[in-house]
């Protein structure tokens, strides 16, 4: 696994999400309340961007259809057998890394 700086600590308030690619994958980064989340960007039910959608709490709604995700395990709240894969987020200083 390696470690790759994505962005600052400001780059993304408290409450948002933005998406970032890394190696050809694209994963949505959240700062929830100042715990910082990563999960993979695609919703299941039929593709949205989970870096486009609401975060409040831990949850992310999907754009497109309202479905919604723990953005700390990438269990979905919609479908029990659902999750999206998470990845590990570091925080060093005002850079913010993920580990892929």
């Amino acid at each position: 696994m390696a470690l790759h700086q994505i962005c600052k600590i400001s780059d993304i308030g408290e409450g948002q999400c933005k998406t970032f690619t890394v190696d050809s994958k694209q994963i949505a980064v959240y700062n929830a309340g100042g715990q910082w989340c990563a999960t993979e960007n695609t919703c299941l039910h039929k593709g949205g961007s989970l870096g486009s959608g609401k975060l409040e709490g831990n949850i992310i709604t999907c754009p497109l259809h309202g479905w919604q995700y723990d953005v700390t395990s990438g269990q979905c709240q919609n479908n029990p057998e659902a999750k999206v894969g998470t990845y590990k987020v570091q925080v060093e200083g005002d850079q913010v890394s993920l580990e892929i």
